[in-house]
């Protein structure tokens, strides 16, 4: 059973994210890898230069592609954008997570380096925010899960925004928290940004306000303490499941709680 971690944008395909925009379908280039980031442990954040840009929305994903011994054709898998569309969508950066026994990410997280080259096609996805969708908004995310909130906030943080932002974030411990040091920053900058952690294997750092998994009463309590109008929630799928019902039985508007599952 393949383990690499795919976000799926619920409710959406290839077919109809292009049918919205009556755009044609994009194609597959060949992309040269621009930066390299070490994130964690088990995380690299890739920055490519793609050579005919599309503009995105933030919360959008890439397909990219790698040829893999043993196999007969590239394996594929889609990957969200971290970076902001705005001011510039030439450059894109993706989270990818190293996931054990997976085809495509342990090469991406610890093979590649500068002026390689990928094969990537995009942007896809109906998960998505920008600024006439308006707030508060409710981020729930575990593990690599924030790889599209991150864009949306660096996309407020670009454009001047001033939505409320609220992001409830799982990771194991400290050390693994997935742009951590920038959130941190982020934080103490903006003050429409609040981020919540939860540690799920370090039941006493200081920095984390619970320490367990992400569960109903953790998201009903930001639920309220954000007075949030839309959520959006990127993990497990039975963990998205469990937010999904949750925020619309508080009275949420199910239009506006909108998901994506990785396995």
């Amino acid at each position: 059973m393949e383990t690499e971690a795919i976000n799926v944008n619920q409710g959406s395909s290839d077919e109809t994210d292009r049918s919205a925009l009556k755009m044609p379908a994009p194609r597959w280039q060949v992309a040269e890898v621009v930066e390299v980031i070490a994130e964690t442990k088990e995380t690299t954040a890739l920055r490519i230069a793609v050579p005919e840009p599309r503009e995105f929305v933030s919360g959008q994903y890439y397909n990219i592609r790698i040829p893999v011994e043993g196999r007969p054709r590239p394996i594929q898998r889609a990957y969200s954008i971290a970076s902001s569309p705005f001011p510039q969508f030439n450059v894109v950066e993706f989270g990818i997570k190293e996931m054990e026994g997976g085809l495509v990410s342990p090469v991406l997280a610890k093979q590649i380096a500068v002026g390689d080259t990928l094969e990537v096609r995009g942007p896809y996805g109906t998960f998505v925010w920008s600024e006439d969708k308006g707030g508060p908004l409710l981020l729930v995310a575990a593990g690599s899960g924030v790889v599209p909130f991150m864009s949306m906030i660096r996309y407020s943080k670009a454009k001047g925004l001033s939505v409320p932002m609220h992001l409830l974030f799982a990771s194991k411990s400290a050390e693994y928290v997935i742009y951590g040091q920038e959130l941190k920053d982020l934080e103490a900058e903006l003050d429409w940004l609040s981020v919540t952690h939860t540690f799920t294997r370090d039941s006493g750092h200081p920095g984390s306000r619970y320490h367990r998994r992400i569960d109903q009463e953790m998201v009903t309590e930001l639920m309220y303490e954000s007075q949030a109008k839309l959520a959006y929630s990127c993990g497990p799928p039975e963990m998205v499941k469990m937010c999904e019902a949750v925020l619309v039985d508080l009275g949420m508007d199910p239009q506006s709680v909108y998901s994506e599952k990785y396995d």
